[in-house]
């Protein structure tokens, strides 16, 4: 399943896209596309961190926040999963809406 969010901030305006394939669970499972098990994957990490005798350390006991963003497969490049936060984060450059007025003047 395919969704698209219209954003529009501080005069902006870009479609971002949410992809949830039913054919795809997660990377244990092949490509639905070419069967490949190869995957260019970007995820996010959180948690709960403190100093300890002058170290950084990462509680996991207390809070975990792990959450996929990005999963392709390398082989024939179909998205197989994509939150729609990923577009906020890489290769938004442009204002969409703006972009459309102005081809049409």
């Amino acid at each position: 399943m395919e969704r698209s969010f219209r954003v529009r901030t501080d005069g902006r305006s870009f479609t971002i896209t949410a992809v949830d394939r039913d054919d795809w669970t997660d990377m244990r499972d092949p490509c639905p596309e070419c069967a490949s098990r190869a995957f260019d994957h970007v995820s996010t990490s959180g948690g709960r961190y403190e100093l300890r005798a002058g170290a950084v350390v990462r509680r996991t006991d207390r809070w975990n926040a792990d959450r996929s963003l990005h999963t392709s497969c390398r082989n024939c490049g179909a998205v197989l999963d994509k939150h729609p936060a990923y577009d906020l984060l890489f290769d938004r450059d442009g204002d969409d809406e703006r972009a459309a007025s102005s081809e049409s003047v």
